[in-house]
């Protein structure tokens, strides 16, 4: 893919909130992270309503502005699934993954929907540098996993560094930790090598996964949390996504996990981005 004339789109989905700007400045990051165009979208219910605002923030910022008229939601929706697109970037926080009459219903709609990665930009969210560390927490389930290999390593254009975390839970701490030949650097050897072959070391931690997500995206000065989900917002299955959009200040990449065929338990090697590096490093 020529650096000059990417043929991918980052969709900044814009209303005229006061986190406009802050979602098209991520997206700007986000398209440089995946050597792609980034392209605002405005969907308007009214087509007599002005878009001087959105538009405003768009040339400021030398961004081409889409402008649709229908529902919100599922007009979005629709863009995203459009050839081209390969992520969107979205405002909102833990009510977005909120059910119930207080959850806002775009963002709800875009990340239920959504069959690709989403970025969320929390309201708090400051000027940050290039995206160049992310934190990624791995539950060890094949299906999230999964996730990771199939949608963010083909995302990644540039050379960044992929902090893996795995938090211990008391109900999750495997109990031959206790055997004085088996320790954590044979269990992170082991772990990686079924869920992220091709690395050789893990963070471990004990603890609330949203506590240990949100301090060490401070700790190593994260630029972006990497999350897989479900879809679901509902609280079961929700917990972690909206405890990490209600903690943290830094924009949050949510991959969907997809419906996936059985696989051989035999790991296979992690397929490569199509340019740049990732590193996965241990502190």
């Amino acid at each position: 893919m020529s650096p000059e004339q990417p043929t991918h789109e980052v969709l900044a989905a814009l209303d005229a909130s006061a986190a406009a700007g802050a979602v098209l400045d991520t997206a700007v990051r986000v398209g440089r992270l995946t050597d792609s165009t980034v392209v605002a979208v405005h969907v308007r219910s009214d087509p007599a309503v002005p878009v001087d605002v959105v538009a405003s923030l768009a040339e400021e910022r030398g961004i081409a502005l889409r402008v649709l008229d229908g529902d919100p939601g599922p007009t979005l929706i629709e863009a995203l699934r459009g050839p081209e697109a390969i992520a969107a970037v979205i405002g909102g926080s833990a009510r977005s993954v909120r059910p119930g009459p207080g959850a806002c219903r775009v963002s709800r709609t875009i990340l239920e929907q959504s069959d690709g990665p989403v970025v969320v930009v929390p309201p708090d969210t400051g000027p940050h540098q290039e995206i160049r560390r992310l934190l990624l927490p791995l539950e060890g389930s094949e299906a999230s996993s999964r996730a990771v290999l199939d949608q963010l390593v083909p995302l990644v254009a540039t050379d960044i560094e992929l902090e893996v975390l795995h938090v211990f839970t008391p109900a999750t701490v495997p109990p031959m930790l206790d055997q004085p030949t088996y320790d954590l650097d044979t269990l992170g050897k082991a772990f990686l090598s079924r869920h992220c072959p091709g690395a050789s070391r893990i963070e471990f931690r004990g603890g609330g996964v949203v506590d240990q997500v949100t301090r060490l995206s401070v700790d190593h000065h994260a630029d972006l949390i990497v999350l897989t989900w479900s879809q679901s917002p509902s609280p079961r299955h929700a917990q972690v996504v909206r405890g990490v959009l209600a903690a943290s200040s830094l924009p949050v990449l949510l991959l969907p996990v997809l419906a996936v065929a059985p696989v051989d338990p035999a790991p296979a090697p992690a397929a490569a981005p199509a340019s740049g590096t990732i590193t996965l490093v241990h502190r």
